[in-house]
């Protein structure tokens, strides 16, 4: 801790000399990613050229330095594919830190799940959803109880980009007057045609006895 102390000093103090000498102190404009996996991901800052960020990137850094005392302002002019991605310590002015070091966090994108809940009765004609005690779920633990009367579902839990989700009937309605089964329910969220979105068409279907 005292050497990381020391170091800094020493560092602002051959700043603060080489101002006073004429030199001209320069700094990196650069920072830490964290969580990113996507391409896409842009950064911007005052007087400089956006710069695009490969996937998988742990750091980055602009091309061109900055002299001391002029303010830098960096930020996320565009989040990578499929997520969302902020940043911290993007503002200030070269030479009041030791070094410029923005923090860049990507997480990604979830959407909801669900779907329309459909009843056939023994006539083979369309009717409400009137049974008690259907239960979906998804995977082997996040469940999902019917409420009665219900026209359409959705899953508390929104699932991010790339996850696999797969909802199927755990407990079927009580009394044994319909049979529940569940369309499209298997999927990996944001493949397909739907892209970045809610997913909206695993129907629940019931047929009645």
């Amino acid at each position: 801790m005292k050497l990381s102390v020391l170091r800094h000093s020493l560092l602002l103090a051959l700043v603060v000399g080489l101002s006073a000498c004429g030199g001209k102190a320069t700094f990196p404009v650069e920072g830490k990613i964290e969580g990113l996996k996507y391409s896409g991901l842009v950064m911007s800052n005052v007087g400089m050229q956006d710069l695009t960020v490969e996937a998988k990137a742990t750091s980055f850094r602009f091309p061109n330095t900055i002299e001391y005392g002029v303010p830098y302002d960096v930020q996320v002019k565009k989040s990578a594919d499929h997520q969302k991605c902020t940043w911290e310590n993007g503002k200030d002015t070269a030479g009041r830190q030791a070094s410029i070091n923005v923090i860049v966090k990507c997480t990604d994108n979830a959407f909801s799940i669900g779907g329309a809940v459909n009843v056939i009765g023994a006539d083979g004609q369309s009717r409400p959803y009137t049974g008690d005690g259907l239960v979906l779920i998804n995977g082997s633990n996040e469940r999902y109880p019917m409420p009665k009367d219900a026209k359409a579902y959705k899953f508390a839990r929104a699932i991010p980009y790339g996850t696999s989700y797969g909802i199927s009937v755990l407990t079927q309605p009580d009394g044994g007057k319909y049979v529940c089964t569940v369309e499209r329910g298997v999927g990996v969220m944001g493949e397909g045609a739907k892209g970045d979105a809610d997913v909206t068409d695993i129907d629940v279907t019931c047929r009645e006895k």
